[in-house]
């Protein structure tokens, strides 16, 4: 065979299973020295970001970034009061800019409720039949059909109201080339008719779901998928005559659950999807046995035949037993004043972290309750405060006007341990073990009953150890 072909033959090969490099470039300098990190969200179960590269601007404002793609995928970078957003395709180079530098304010920094504001990153030298530009007009449309007959389809109820817009949506935007369009506009029809036909819930399931491709890593199908099965067993379990039909599910038997959702017509990909859908909202549902709900995600892990489900079940089992109680707590680096990186580690006494940030009035307070708190109990407790702060110095300054004893450090890498431990409001506490597991996970606050709770666990564990 000809060498070029086979050259050809094995750059389909490659380029099908490891996916294309995928270039963005930019210039902004008001970003100088600051990180920009670019994410997506692979599914619909957990809706865990998953980070494709990041870099730090150049002091001249330059940046780049590459990873690769398989397929044309949606991304993401959090710029403070901006959350930025492109569709990227397998092989391709973006010149982008970025939004005028914004820091949120100190209250926003502060609210686990502050939401930034979607903004398509302007895309240089895109031209109007690129895919960027139809997917963000056709949003716009769509969007915009929404708001105008909101009271048709939100009171009324219209089909024909519905069936007028998908038909002006369809003629301004034929599918064309792309697949990744094809997929929105389904999805985004499909959300539309569930607010039609509510009653027949189930049947537009069916219709969408049952027999069709699998686009598990598409935003819109994640968001017409959550709309359909979040909390699946909840909803389910309030009707007395689906007692038999979930009874499998109850019991985490994940094959049994399966085959009982293939049974009513749902292909066996999207079967083993909406089952692990279900036992993870399950597990937090607060209304089922977690223990079941756990075990039909690990008998998932080790039976989906699904393959781009099967890949990501490591890690939405992760994001449900990473913080258990009793597990060992996630490897926290940290580094000192003087710079110097070191891991946390038990020495012998429980541990008490405390993450905060200078700018939050809450922590503020809660680190001072910390003061008398170790000096009673500093032979039995070590408390480490950890610091948030974007800008160390600002931890420092807090730290040399108050005179705290503990030593200050912050996390080497913030948005790792974020994500480890889940910080979505400050402060945040978590106390762990002489063996490092943790115990509660989060703790209680110094100034809500800790050193009670904490007290009465360390009495408890020096009878179990007096006992062996």
């Amino acid at each position: 065979m000809p060498r070029f072909i086979l050259l050809l033959i094995y750059s389909f090969c490659f380029g099908s299973l490891f996916g294309q490099v995928v270039s963005i470039r930019g210039q902004a300098n008001d970003y100088a020295g600051k990180e920009i990190v670019f994410y997506t969200y692979r599914e619909p179960v957990s809706h865990q970001p998953y980070q494709l590269a990041k870099t730090t601007v150049e002091k001249d404002g330059n940046f780049v970034l590459t990873f690769s793609v398989g397929q044309a995928i949606e991304i993401y970078t959090d710029l403070e009061k901006y959350k930025g957003s492109m569709v990227v395709e397998p092989g391709f180079s973006y010149q982008i800019s970025l939004p005028v530098y914004s820091p949120r304010t100190a209250q926003e920094a502060a609210s686990p409720y502050f939401e930034p504001e979607l903004y398509w990153l302007n895309i240089k030298g895109a031209k109007a039949s690129d895919l960027n530009i139809l997917v963000r007009a056709f949003l716009t449309d769509y969007n915009r059909e929404i708001a105008l007959h909101t009271v048709d389809l939100y009171q009324k109820r219209s089909s024909d109201t519905l069936k007028a817009i998908i038909s002006r949506l369809e003629y301004r935007y034929p599918t064309g080339k792309y697949p990744y369009l094809k997929t929105l506009k389904t999805y985004c029809y499909g959300e539309m008719e569930l607010v039609v036909n509510q009653q027949n819930k189930e049947s537009i399931a069916k219709k969408h779901f049952a027999s069709t491709e699998i686009t598990i890593n598409h935003p819109a199908f994640q968001h017409f998928f959550n709309a359909i099965f979040a909390d699946y067993l909840k909803n389910k379990s309030r009707d007395f005559r689906k007692k038999e039909f979930l009874k499998k599910a109850l019991q985490g038997n994940f094959e049994g659950f399966v085959a009982q959702l293939s049974g009513t017509g749902y292909r066996k990909e999207a079967a083993e999807l909406i089952a692990v859908k279900s036992f993870y909202d399950g597990f937090f549902a607060g209304k089922f046995d977690k223990s079941s709900m756990l075990k039909g995600l690990q008998e998932a892990e080790t039976l989906s035949t699904f393959e781009p489900l099967k890949d990501l079940l490591p890690g939405i089992l992760s994001k449900i037993t990473s913080l258990q109680e009793g597990n060992a707590a996630p490897e926290l680096m940290l580094r000192n004043q003087k710079d110097v990186s070191f891991r946390l580690r038990p020495n012998g006494k429980f541990l008490y972290l405390a993450f905060f940030r200078s700018d939050s009035k809450e922590s503020r307070a809660e680190l001072d309750s910390l003061v008398s708190m170790n000096k009673k109990l500093n032979s039995i407790l070590t408390i480490v405060p950890v610091s948030l702060d974007k800008n160390f110095a600002d931890a420092l300054k807090l730290w040399n006007d108050k005179n705290y004893s503990w030593e200050l450090v912050a996390p080497v890498q913030p948005d790792l341990a974020i994500s480890d431990y889940r910080i979505k409001v400050v402060p945040t506490f978590y106390l762990i073990a002489p063996d490092q597991k943790l115990i509660l996970s989060p703790a209680l606050s110094p100034t809500h009953n800790f050193e009670a709770l904490f007290l009465k666990i360390y009495r408890e564990s020096r009878f179990v150890q007096q006992k062996r």
